[in-house]
């Protein structure tokens, strides 16, 4: 018969061996889990970066255009790589909460500036006989001057909270 004392080093060194094991699953895990968040965050943070270049191309454009002519232009700012970034809900635990929060606002007034484009492109699509044409117009013209100032003035630091972000992650 086998006593305690032949029993209790095997059965310690099982234990043993199973909780290290454990505790090596679990940390690959999670290296893994850092490693395909980090690839994420570099590929959302690119991907938003680029658009947020080609919106400020064409901010530059548009409110020249409608500083030059009290009808504006037309415009569109695309928000694809946001839209991706947002899809799964989870970009603030992806890039951080602060980063998350301030291209969260620069795109808040990307979605602003689209609102008001449209409403203009409809009105300039409407019947002349509409009471307050001109008065709207001029509220819309306003109100896309003043959004498309204001994201010019916010681009810049968005623009380095990105790249510098970007840049710590390719470490």
């Amino acid at each position: 018969m086998l006593s305690i004392a032949e029993i209790l080093p095997e059965m310690i060194a099982t234990i043993v061996g199973v909780a290290i094991g454990g505790m090596g699953a679990l940390y690959n895990n999670r290296r893994q889990s850092n490693v395909f968040k980090r690839k994420r965050a570099m590929i959302l943070l690119k991907n938003i970066d680029n658009e947020l270049r080609e919106s400020a191309k064409t901010i530059v454009d548009a409110k020249e255009a409608f500083q030059a002519a009290r009808f504006g232009k037309s415009f569109y700012l695309s928000s694809i790589a946001w839209d991706t970034a947002t899809k799964v809900g989870d970009l603030a635990h992806v890039i951080g909460v602060e980063l998350a929060d301030v291209v969260e606002n620069q795109y808040g007034i990307c979605f602003r500036l689209r609102y008001y484009v449209e409403l203009m492109t409809q009105l300039w699509l409407a019947p002349l006989e509409i009471d307050g044409r001109f008065e709207i117009r001029e509220g819309f013209r306003k109100q896309i001057l003043k959004d498309l100032e204001l994201w010019l003035a916010r681009y810049p630091e968005v623009e380095t909270l990105v790249l510098s972000e970007i840049k710590r992650l390719s470490k």
